[in-house]
């Protein structure tokens, strides 16, 4: 897994003079929809950054916001139980709810956000969440159905925001448990992680507190604070340009390579195409960032020792020219 260096910070809307926790966001052509937790009030934003409206919902949460032909889906935060989807009205009156359906190690008690994928919608979980890879996971569910029907690892105990772009899965991590705060990219197609960015604050403070996702179909938006940790900062959406059809991206979409034995408590193995110009440079990544192993090579099977590596998940990573390969080793 990489960092997507090709995607951009583009643009960005602050929101200074409002004091309401924003984490919900659901963006059309000519308004942001902004859920605050807390009071639960959804407000009304022109791109520019003026609030024109507020629609008082009666509920003191708003951990995800979808906007619909004539309804809103409002996730409650946190229940032990099984948290909460809502669905009211455009005039704030209650139309359906529904639980969110048991999981990968108990109920669905903490939600993050979600994201509409036709009459199914996508959830980050950010409890239960777990010590190892895989840290967390986001599911696709049909409100009302039993099951979730679709299950994505995550990195990072603490996901929040979640967009889906063609079968592009977003998601954003926060620090609350000392996860670096990125965006990440998994492909659904090819069950494989992509990459990350850094959020533009990550180098100061690591401490941007990112909160919920959209994708308008043109750009990710993003809710967080603003740059630096102060008695200032105020939440702005950041809005990504991703463009994942050049360069490293469609190289990556378009290879694999083999790992085995995986999970490896000693000698693992890894078969990578083999290369007449450019030799490629692999290396094992841990959680942190940190290169645990490394060898340049012209292809075909490789063999590390994984022996003296602590327990839990590490990227492996394979570069030659414009080609990026990844995947994920498992150290019990």
């Amino acid at each position: 897994m990489v960092d997507l260096t090709a995607q951009s910070l583009i643009d960005s809307i602050p929101y200074p003079g409002l004091s309401a926790g924003l984490w919900g966001i659901h963006v059309t052509g000519d308004t942001v929809f902004l859920g605050a937790d807390g009071p639960g009030d959804i407000y009304f934003s022109d791109h520019g950054g003026n609030i024109v409206g507020t629609l008082p919902t009666g509920f003191t949460y708003n951990h995800g916001l979808i906007k619909r032909q004539s309804s809103y889906l409002i996730a409650k935060d946190y229940t032990t139980s099984g948290a909460l989807l809502q669905e009211i009205d455009l005039n704030g009156a209650s139309l359906n709810t529904w639980t969110f359906p048991p999981v990968i190690g108990g109920n669905s008690s903490g939600i993050g956000d979600i994201f509409p994928d036709g009459n199914a919608i996508w959830y980050t979980m950010y409890f239960p969440d777990f010590n190892v890879y895989p840290f967390a996971y986001a599911y696709k569910w049909t409100p009302g159905d039993p099951t979730p029907s679709d299950t994505v690892p995550l990195w990072g105990e603490q996901p929040y925001g979640i967009a889906l772009k063609g079968d592009t899965l977003f998601y954003v991590t926060d620090n609350l448990n000392g996860d670096l705060e990125r965006i990440y990219a998994y492909d659904l197609t090819n069950e494989q992680d992509l990459g990350w960015v850094e959020l533009p604050d990550t180098p100061i403070d690591n401490d941007q507190s990112p909160r919920g996702m959209h994708f308008d179909g043109e750009h990710l938006y993003l809710i967080a604070n603003r740059q630096g940790n102060n008695i200032f900062a105020y939440q702005t959406v950041f809005i990504y340009d991703f463009d994942l059809s050049t360069g490293l991206q469609e190289a990556m979409l378009n290879s694999a390579f083999a790992i085995g034995p995986n999970p490896c408590s000693g000698s693992c193995w890894l078969d990578i195409p083999f290369s007449l110009h450019d030799a490629w440079t692999v290396e094992v990544i841990d959680t942190q960032g940190r290169t645990v192993w490394n060898k340049a090579s012209r292809g075909g099977r490789l063999t590390m020792d994984s022996s003296h590596w602590p327990s839990g998940a590490y990227m492996i990573r394979a570069a030659r020219s414009e080609q990026m390969l990844s995947g994920t080793l498992i150290v019990p």
